[in-house]
């Protein structure tokens, strides 16, 4: 992917509505420069997948569309063999990704397995509630819960995400230091919450998380993807207003060390929206 691509890949994820710009582009070139890859025809760009490693420990795939009028012709298989490929060329240790029903069985074809299961949640609309303050953001220790629960290291991504997103960022403290934290990221059209970590995982963590959350999101509809595994955020995510909407599948590329959403996890990010 190249930067002359942006304004055809914009095309392409608009017709599923991702609410994607310049700047996400530009985040996952900046995160995985050779692994944001599109294929061609006659040099316009007609498909687009997407990944992003952390360190070795794991490797996943996102984003994954091909034009409407080119569906069916193999392109996203190729695709996806191509982030494949380019994964296991950086050694990486295990590779995910998520997918909805609907693709799984080409998942299957190509070597995943499934793993687990989320859902996506959306509340329509409401209204911003954050009051301005002068707080500085406990990074560093966002850091290291986050490479506790998640099992690899995603400092790269979070430490852009609070550069492109200071204000989105909500946290919980104990005796021992933050024990949780979520972080709203703004779209064209829309917001989404997610990473969001919890270490302490009940209601009413996850609620003051979550209606953080809500208070920082800027556009709306608000989306976020939580794991079926974890009720409780499903279950306080629907009391303040989410409502559930569909159900995807978590994969892993079986030749590899399996993937697994650790009981931490309350929300997923830079979730695969293809």
């Amino acid at each position: 992917m190249k930067t002359t691509d942006f304004r055809s890949i914009l095309g392409l994820t608009a017709q599923e509505r991702w609410g994607f710009g310049a700047r996400d582009l530009k985040r996952m070139m900046a995160l995985q420069p050779k692994g944001c890859m599109v294929a061609t025809m006659g040099g316009e760009p007609i498909g687009l997948t997407t990944t992003i490693s952390y360190g070795r420990s794991a490797g996943w795939i996102g984003n994954v569309v091909v034009s409407g009028k080119h569906r069916g012709a193999g392109i996203g298989n190729d695709l996806i063999q191509s982030a494949v490929k380019y994964l296991l060329r950086i050694h990486v240790r295990r590779i995910g990704l998520y997918s909805y029903p609907e693709n799984e069985a080409m998942y299957k074809r190509l070597g995943f397995g499934t793993t687990g299961g989320f859902a996506t949640f959306s509340m329509p609309n409401g209204t911003r509630h954050l009051t301005k303050t002068i707080e500085k953001i406990p990074l560093r220790q966002i850091l290291r819960l986050d490479k506790r629960a998640f099992g690899a290291d995603r400092s790269k991504l979070l430490t852009r995400l609070h550069h492109e997103f200071p204000e989105g960022w909500a946290w919980i403290v104990n005796e021992h230091g933050v024990s949780g934290y979520s972080v709203v990221k703004q779209y064209q059209d829309s917001s989404e919450i997610g990473p969001l970590v919890c270490e302490e995982m009940n209601e009413e963590s996850i609620g003051v998380l979550l209606s953080s959350s809500i208070a920082r999101s800027e556009k709306w509809p608000l989306g976020m993807s939580a794991p079926a595994s974890n009720a409780t955020v499903a279950e306080t995510a629907e009391r303040l207003g989410f409502r559930p909407e569909k159900k995807g599948v978590v994969m892993n590329y079986a030749r590899l060390k399996p993937i697994m959403i650790g009981p931490a996890i309350g929300a997923l990010g830079f979730l695969d929206k293809g």
